[in-house]
């Protein structure tokens, strides 16, 4: 396609060539004829953000076990039946 003038792009509808900053497709009428190739956020932030997120997890992750297998036994009842004498802090 030797004819067709440089600095152009295909419209993303019709295909027919057009100046990279027109709004509207002069024969469709598409508005954004042409979405540029470049991400709007770049590889590098969208992995520190990932492996960001994946830090938080593991670290809310293994604070929430710590309270579950650690955590202070206030709420706990004895279960023993009621006419067994337990003395404080007597263990099993």
């Amino acid at each position: 396609m030797a004819d067709e003038p440089s600095g152009t792009v295909s419209c993303r509808l019709c295909g027919i060539r057009i100046a990279p900053d027109a709004t509207i497709c002069p024969s469709c009428g598409a508005k954004e004829p042409c979405i540029p190739d470049e991400p709007t956020v770049s590889p590098r932030v969208i992995r520190l953000l990932v492996w960001g997120g994946g830090i938080v997890l593991v670290g809310v992750l293994l604070l929430m076990s710590g309270v579950v297998m650690f955590g202070t036994p206030d709420g706990e009842r004895d279960h023993r039946p009621p006419h067994v004498e337990s003395k404080k802090g007597e263990s099993r």
